[in-house]
């Protein structure tokens, strides 16, 4: 269950990136294993024309990633959107301040008199996408804090669930047809809903599936179905049928 290393992650990332601030060889890891999504961000963020300065761009994440980290704080939030965020604001500004070096106009005054240029027009689309991006970040890191806390209603930590979360392919598909098939019964949804119940022997009869091997899977199921019945937009694409 990919989510599952996703909220790990996060919150081993978040301890990582405070370490880092007194570490040198962990702030080096970081950067090192951080190195691609920067480049990433410069690809995205830069425009056709900016090809020539990939490499300065990179610089300015380099430098923006390094400010995350020690400007970073945990009580505030996970780290990785903080950086995200941090990363994608730099290179922007940095784009805008080569437009203005250059002497070419870049506004973002929807009153401003004069047409937009297409260098304005970009600036603006690279804004919106950065924004966007940051946003859904911010989403994905609540979903994964409210899908934590119905897990502990059940008594399932994220740790208890990586241990059961299948680890071959068959075996996944196997547990996400279960999944399906109980989320389109809705007698059985609410008797885990309400009952907070987990009726192996009727589960069995409608998947085909044996109870034992049911048994074995009801963590992951449990949380699966948690995500299916919850306000989760974002989780929901880890747990639908990928076959």
């Amino acid at each position: 269950m990919e989510i599952v290393e996703t909220v790990e992650t996060a919150a081993l990332l978040d301890t990582r990136a405070v370490s880092a601030k007194e570490i040198k060889d962990e702030m080096e890891g970081l950067i090192e294993e951080f190195s691609p999504f920067m480049h990433s961000r410069v690809a995205k963020y830069s425009m056709r024309t900016d090809y020539d300065r990939r490499e300065e761009l990179f610089s300015t994440a380099l430098m923006a990633f390094y400010e995350a980290i020690q400007r970073y704080e945990i009580e505030k939030g996970h780290f990785f959107p903080f950086a995200n965020r941090v990363v994608c604001t730099r290179i922007i500004d940095h784009i805008r301040k080569i437009y203005r070096h250059e002497g070419q106009t870049v506004s973002l005054d929807e009153d401003a008199s004069e047409q937009p240029t297409a260098q304005s027009t970009a600036v603006e689309e690279i804004s919106v996408r950065a924004y966007t991006a940051d946003r859904r970040q911010e989403m994905l890191v609540e979903e994964i804090e409210q899908f934590k806390s119905e897990l502990a209603t059940w008594g399932i930590t994220m740790d208890s669930l990586a241990k059961s979360s299948p680890k071959h392919k068959q075996l996944l598909d196997e547990y996400r047809m279960a999944v399906a098939k109980i989320h389109q019964a809705p007698d059985i949804v609410q008797t885990i809903q309400l009952k907070r119940y987990f009726p192996v022997k009727t589960i069995a009869e409608i998947t085909g599936l044996p109870q034992k091997k049911l048994e074995r899977a009801r963590t992951f199921i449990l949380a699966s179905l948690i995500i299916k019945m919850g306000d989760y937009d974002l989780l929901s694409d880890y747990v639908h049928d990928r076959r």
